[in-house]
């Protein structure tokens, strides 16, 4: 973690936010004509959809915890760590913050797979955005929060946040590849394609940061691996990449 940059931190925490933003505009401007089009084309953007939505929502964790703790409105979750200054009150404990916001995340779920009319209301306001899979699971995001908290807890700031970002950008291109892909990674649904979409961004991201670059490619091969093992063994990612950062690095 010594090695990361606090500035170019907040340099890729600001441009997944921006390509996160630019990946929405593009999906509202063609995605209609791409689903008519059909084929591999409507299946990226149908990823484009909802990786949009995660890179944002995945940039929004991450920048709340980053500033939280450099305006210090928070501490660390992390170790005790060094507290900014602060304007009078006590700042909240970042891993509270975080947990307080996955307690919502997992009440909201929980009336969504236990009522129907939350059910309903869910789907028409996220159309789009949740997996035929998780109909009747527990959605994404109820996965990615403790993924984030379990990184914050278990790494200094910067390294926690790359880890959030390799989940947000790395995980975005990894699905949008495998829309896209051909070969198939042995026995999982995701494909070869998208798995080097995944850590080629990710790599990208951890040298930027400051990783030397052997690290970096050590670091983005254990988080790839970790997507490729979660989805053979039936682990949610958003659960397992931000801890596979955090471990490879």
């Amino acid at each position: 973690a010594s090695y990361l940059s606090t500035a170019k931190v907040e340099n890729l925490m600001w441009g997944s936010m921006g390509l996160g933003v630019c990946l929405a505009v593009v999906q509202k401007m063609f995605g209609s004509a791409a689903t008519k089009q059909g084929g591999s084309i409507a299946k990226v953007f149908v990823e484009i959809q909802r990786k949009s939505f995660h890179m944002i929502g995945g940039c929004i964790i991450a920048m709340s915890y980053h500033y939280g703790i450099k305006l210090g409105f928070m501490t660390p979750a992390f170790g005790v760590g060094e507290v900014a200054a602060h304007k009078g009150n006590l700042p909240l404990e970042g891993g509270a913050g975080v947990l307080a916001i996955a307690f919502v995340a997992w009440m909201l779920d929980a009336a969504r797979l236990s009522i129907p009319a939350v059910q309903k209301w869910y789907l028409s306001s996220f159309k789009g955005l949740i997996r035929q899979k998780e109909m009747n699971k527990g959605a994404g995001v109820a996965f990615f929060i403790p993924g984030a908290l379990a990184a914050f807890m278990s790494a200094p700031p910067n390294l926690a946040i790359l880890g959030v970002l390799f989940l947000s950008v790395g995980d975005a291109g990894a699905s949008i590849g495998t829309a896209a892909g051909k070969m198939r990674v042995f026995a999982s649904e995701r494909m070869v394609e998208g798995s080097i979409a995944c850590w080629t961004l990710c790599s990208a991201m951890g040298w930027y940061a400051g990783l030397p670059p052997h690290m970096a490619m050590i670091c983005s091969g254990v988080v790839t691996l970790g997507e490729v093992l979660a989805e053979i063994i039936g682990l949610d990612d958003n659960l397992v990449i931000p801890i596979m950062a955090v471990i490879g690095a």
